[in-house]
């Protein structure tokens, strides 16, 4: 009985041939999103901060993203949801240094007013009630700049590169307001998950590209782009 033929080729080598060619890879595969048919839009505006987003859902399974803050330039992208982790990430972030210094004037108030009501002579509350009141002011305009600071985002993150690839970023509220659209989002994701059929190999490498094409057009930046291709490529491992 003969031997069979060996393969010149090990399964190492194969990997290491794959993994090359999926970072060596810049050619599109798919056309970018121009002119495509609006299937439904949302808009969120903060007008406290002077900011709107406009989400777009778009014919082909993409998303198109605006963003327009006072002062800054208009910001627009898309994105390919083949490539889009369907489950959001709620964010709040606090200032919380403001917090404390609220809790802190709040604590002086009161310490004010009840020396001024419980305490001081007649002749001391000529200045401990001024200054009473002129703390409580100061706790209440505390308490609002902790609101208007206080940030809510719900983000999108690409499926292996984990980067920030839709953002609804706004005050208070912000997440519930944009909860439909997150809704629509999640369901044009899985169906587009649906009618992509391709290997790992191939998606992987999309993926890539598509990571690429975003940190081209400013939609992410250069250490986001380079930490999602360092992940894409230790997934393709």
């Amino acid at each position: 009985m003969s031997a069979a033929p060996s393969n010149p080729f090990s399964e190492a080598a194969v990997r290491q041939a794959e993994h090359i060619s999926l970072q060596s890879e810049t050619v599109e595969t798919r056309a970018k999103p121009v002119a495509r048919k609006t299937i439904v839009k949302y808009q969120l505006r903060s007008r406290a901060r002077g900011s709107q987003t406009r989400i777009s859902i778009l014919e082909g399974q993409f998303v198109a993203v605006n963003v327009k803050r006072s002062r800054t330039a208009e910001q627009e992208h898309t994105v390919d949801l083949r490539f889009v982790d369907p489950r959001p990430v709620g964010i709040r972030k606090v200032v919380w240094p403001m917090v404390y210094a609220a809790i802190a004037i709040t604590l002086l108030a009161i310490a004010a007013a009840t020396f001024a009501i419980g305490f001081a002579t007649p002749q001391q509350r000529i200045l401990a009630v001024p200054t009473a009141i002129v703390l409580a002011t100061f706790t209440v305009s505390s308490y609002l700049l902790c609101l208007y600071f206080t940030t809510e985002s719900l983000l999108f993150v690409s499926v292996h590169g984990r980067a920030r690839v839709i953002a609804i970023t706004g005050g208070l509220g912000t997440t519930r307001a944009a909860r439909q659209c997150a809704v629509d989002i999640v369901k044009h994701i899985t169906l587009a998950r649906k009618l992509s059929k391709q290997t790992r190999q191939t998606y992987l490498r999309d993926e890539m590209r598509e990571h690429t094409r975003l940190y081209e057009s400013d939609a992410i930046t250069e250490e986001q782009y380079n930490d999602a291709k360092t992940r894409i490529l230790q997934s393709h491992e």
